[in-house]
């Protein structure tokens, strides 16, 4: 049967809870929320908010599904320009100098909180692009994260409508796509570079080293608390030298772990240093 929309002391409390089982913040309109709490209760045949509460305390499944009802990523190819720019054209070139001496030579790059896939393929493209002249093997592994399963499935597909590259240069869509019906599929040249996985980033998981993090458009989902405990670990997740990318209008919390600010134009980029002491850059 319908739902009535859900009560503001019963958002407050569902948002209490959300946050302190999952670090995650429900900082959506209360109206969309609302909408969206009467159809997960719906979808899950539950009679009230009160037996949602009940499910949430007893089970992190629960908790996942809720989210990923919740969790709207709001995504799209090369969605920060100035950040790709630069990553294409000044990063990645330092990286290939940086570590074209490796044996293997070897890049991975995480981009955490992937939804369903745009960002860790246009990190992908960046990154065929830039190493198509580099000599050498190399070894690359972009590693995609999300905490909703739905996403993922739809990233792992690698298929999107035509709506969807129309702001991608055809030459681009041409060697990294293929034409199915209406849609274009990422090719295996493209497809294979990228894993992906389910993770909740406010739980600690070790995933070993990478040279960059796209984390953009994340941080403001999570509590303060949060939010601290993901750049400490973002922080150890990053090789030394290694970079962190946030969003447009993002800034790491104050945390005991340290950063180099590094403006390029419009851009803020965050480096861990080389050695612990470096004093060089704003530290955080």
């Amino acid at each position: 049967m319908p739902f009535n929309l859900v009560l503001e002391h019963e958002l407050s409390e569902l948002s209490l809870l959300m946050e302190r089982r999952a670090g995650v913040l429900l900082n959506r309109p209360q109206d969309v929320l609302s909408a969206k709490v009467s159809e997960y209760l719906q979808s899950r045949r539950l009679s009230s908010v009160a037996d949602l509460l009940g499910r949430l305390q007893a089970s992190d499944a629960e908790c996942e599904r809720l989210l990923e009802q919740l969790l709207d990523g709001e995504t799209g190819f090369f969605r920060h320009p100035a950040a790709f720019s630069l990553f294409e054209s000044e990063i990645l070139p330092e990286l290939r100098l940086r570590k074209g001496t490796e044996s293997p030579q070897s890049l991975r790059i995480l981009s955490a909180g992937c939804s369903t896939g745009e960002e860790a393929y246009s990190v992908g493209l960046s990154v065929c692009e830039a190493m198509k002249e580099a000599g050498g093997s190399w070894m690359i592994h972009i590693l995609a994260s999300d905490v909703r399963q739905d996403a993922l499935t739809f990233a792992e597909r690698g298929l999107y409508p035509q709506a969807a590259l129309a702001t991608l240069p055809r030459a681009l869509v041409q060697s990294y796509f293929a034409r199915v019906d209406q849609h274009f599929l990422a090719k295996p040249r493209l497809r294979n570079l990228i894993t992906f996985t389910q993770m909740n980033l406010a739980r600690p998981a070790y995933l070993g080293r990478f040279d960059c993090i796209f984390c953009m458009d994340v941080l403001p989902h999570f509590s303060t608390a949060q939010r601290i405990a993901l750049t400490q670990r973002l922080h150890l997740y990053l090789e030394p030298g290694g970079y962190l990318w946030l969003g447009d209008s993002e800034k790491l919390p104050t945390a005991d772990v340290t950063f180099q600010s590094e403006s390029h134009q419009s851009f803020t980029l965050y480096r861990k240093p080389f050695a612990a002491a470096a004093k060089a850059g704003k530290l955080f």
